[in-house]
């Protein structure tokens, strides 16, 4: 239950701030405050720099879920059916999307004005950030909610959102209208929850089950395999925390808490690299060459990329 700033330097504890319950959201830094939810049904925004509480924000049930934040406003769909926006600077609540179908886990993306994230309901949402209003929902079709595109963060790019599903279903939709422009399940190829894009937004990735990266085309609007990695693969794999390219490598996560690292043109396996024996939470790479790695036994790594 504890949200914490840690130098990164040398990885001391520059502040801790206690909330009132377990926390599994993703926090997120905007105009100066951080904003992390909590299992309390609150969401926080504290100083960056000391970690002093600026604003306790309500839910009506508990959040699992991350925020994200434009326009001056702080968004996040909570577990109680709810998406809600707030004024970074007052606290004052914007607007109340109250159509949301189950709960929500993930980290939503934003991208020109739409906020994109998928609900434990077997939706998806595309919803106006100055309205609150949904531009459009899409539905899988499926009764059976834990094959919903909930865990999945979306990938946008080309004017289309990629996700991946415990259906085994890759899905792309159109940015503006939620039209499917291709769908697949390939059963060489299970993909699950955790995918990725390239540096230049012309490549998605996404790991299969089997512990295989594939790469898909995103430059065009059909789906165009460009190679599947080779080498070393990760074993069955089920992390949803996406995969992320820098400097012309791939980096991984696993359940096993492992980070295999591929070549971005074409997926020969160069390394791997054990932080813990837990799941691989992020993997957040920076202009330097270093890695920062979280896990979900508790710790933070930071490695240097040699």
């Amino acid at each position: 239950g504890e949200i914490k700033a840690a130098n990164s330097a040398d990885g001391q504890t520059i502040w801790i701030f206690n909330t009132g319950g377990k926390i599994y959201s993703t926090p997120t830094v905007y105009k100066n405050k951080v904003w992390c939810a909590s299992s309390d049904s609150y969401l926080y925004g504290l100083d960056v720099r000391n970690g002093k509480q600026l604003f306790k924000l309500k839910n009506d049930k508990p959040v699992v879920s991350s925020a994200a934040c434009a326009d001056n406003m702080v968004m996040i769909a909570g577990g109680d059916g709810c998406c809600r926006a707030w004024d970074v600077n007052t606290g004052k609540l914007r607007w109340k999307f109250d159509s949301v179908e189950n709960f929500v886990v993930t980290r939503p993306q934003i991208i020109e004005a739409l906020l994109f994230f998928g609900s434990w309901g077997n939706e998806f949402y595309a919803i106006d950030i100055k309205t609150g209003n949904s531009r459009w929902i899409w539905s899988n079709g499926h009764t059976n909610r834990m094959l919903s595109p909930a865990q999945v963060v979306p990938v946008i790019t080309h004017g289309r959102i990629y996700l991946a599903s415990p259906d085994r279903f890759m899905t792309v939709l159109a940015e503006k209208t939620g039209e499917v422009i291709w769908r697949y399940n390939d059963p060489e190829q299970r993909v699950r929850e955790s995918i990725g894009i390239s540096e230049d937004g012309n490549t998605v990735y996404a790991k299969t089950m089997d512990g295989n990266i594939i790469a898909i085309d995103a430059t065009v609007p059909e789906r165009r395999v460009k190679w599947v990695s080779s080498g070393e693969d990760m074993g069955y794999e089920l992390t949803p925390t996406p995969v992320v390219e820098k400097n012309g490598v791939v980096y991984a996560p696993t359940d096993k808490g492992l980070i295999y690292a591929y070549r971005a043109s074409d997926g020969t396996f160069l390394w791997k690299y054990r932080i813990s024996s837990g799941l691989i939470n992020m993997i957040l790479p920076t202009e330097k060459g270093e890695l920062y790695v979280s896990s979900m036994d508790g710790k933070l790594v930071k490695l240097t990329v040699l």
